[in-house]
């Protein structure tokens, strides 16, 4: 079966057992092509992946319920456009196995369906992402073998606020159910859904990002962005101490009637050097970066095989609503 794909950047998804969600598409070729298919007819949703520029090939099919036109600000072209608004529902998980281009639409071909809890029945785990917006997480230490990570949010539908968790103790240190929780949410947030293969994509990017901050807040002397991944910001001690002692020093400075500038200047080399005297950083660059990581921020670098991956995600159960 072959069906015209509409790629959504955000991941969000209706639930594919007849949820619904609104959603407005500014696109003028998406807008026309769902134009044509028209009320009561089908599309494939497909995740569009930010970080790999990618659509992801596992989606959602969706009638579009109601559609309509209304006049938008467009930010990307900085001035007034019409936009199709429309309704879609949830029709089933589905996965293409291909696309080609007609005219300016993308079809996804060879549709076939995807059962997530036959995936899960044969071993293969997975978080569905479909239905809810993660909106973050949290790890709770509470021993070796006691680390329940949480990913928080809300029912698309209803605004309710839902979460799944999973108590990877015994399986991983508390500084990779870190990085776990947030490559998790990484990927819910582009795929609509965490697999294992997915998730060691994440894993090894998120950190690529976060060793990225932590270069470039030494580097420049920018201590604000610690932590600042595609995801959103890291919350852990080191990003936490960077952010009080920039706030402080920049209240005193301007107390003793030094200038904006000059106080946020002063402010950044004094953070960063009662953050890696607070934290016993080297001074030496990669392995000032390789602490940082793991000692300030409390990650871990370490790749995870997809194999052991389905053990961590085994922990957590398939949605908010299973």
């Amino acid at each position: 079966m072959d069906i015209p794909v509409v790629a959504v950047a955000n991941g969000i998804l209706p639930r594919a057992d007849g949820g619904t969600v609104r959603g407005v598409f500014l696109d003028p070729s998406t807008a026309s092509m769902m134009a044509q298919v028209g009320v009561g007819g089908t599309c494939l949703l497909l995740p569009h992946s930010i970080g790999s520029g990618e659509i992801y090939p596992v989606g959602v099919v969706s009638r579009i319920e109601q559609a309509w036109l209304r006049p938008v600000f467009n930010p990307y072209l900085n001035s007034g456009c019409t936009a199709l608004f429309a309704e879609m529902s949830g029709r089933g998980r589905a996965k293409a196995s291909g696309y080609r281009l007609e005219g300016s639409t993308v079809v996804a071909e060879d549709v076939e369906p995807v059962d997530l809890g036959q995936l899960w029945s044969s071993g293969y785990p997975v978080i569905d992402g479909s239905g809810w917006q993660p909106t973050g997480g949290f790890t709770e230490i509470k021993g070796a073998c006691d680390l329940p990570i949480t990913i928080y949010g809300f029912d698309l539908e209803s605004s309710e606020e839902v979460e799944v968790t999973g108590n990877v103790g015994g399986l991983v240190p508390p500084e990779k159910a870190h990085t776990l929780e947030h490559a998790i949410i990484r990927c819910l947030r582009e795929h609509a859904l965490c697999t294992p293969k997915n998730l060691a994509g994440a894993i090894e990017a998120e950190t690529a990002e976060l060793k990225e901050s932590l270069e470039i807040g030494f580097t420049l002397r920018r201590p604000e962005v610690f932590g600042l991944t595609q995801s959103g910001q890291c919350g852990n001690p080191l990003t936490n101490l960077a952010h009080f002692y920039l706030a402080r020093e920049v209240v005193e400075n301007l107390k003793e009637g030094q200038d904006l500038r000059d106080s946020l200047e002063a402010a950044r080399l004094k953070a960063l050097s009662r953050i890696s005297g607070d934290l016993g950083l080297s001074t030496e660059p990669g392995i000032r970066v390789l602490q940082g990581l793991k000692k300030g921020m409390m990650h871990d670098d370490t790749r995870l095989t997809p194999s052991f991956l389905k053990k961590v995600l085994k922990r957590f159960p398939r949605s908010p609503w299973n």
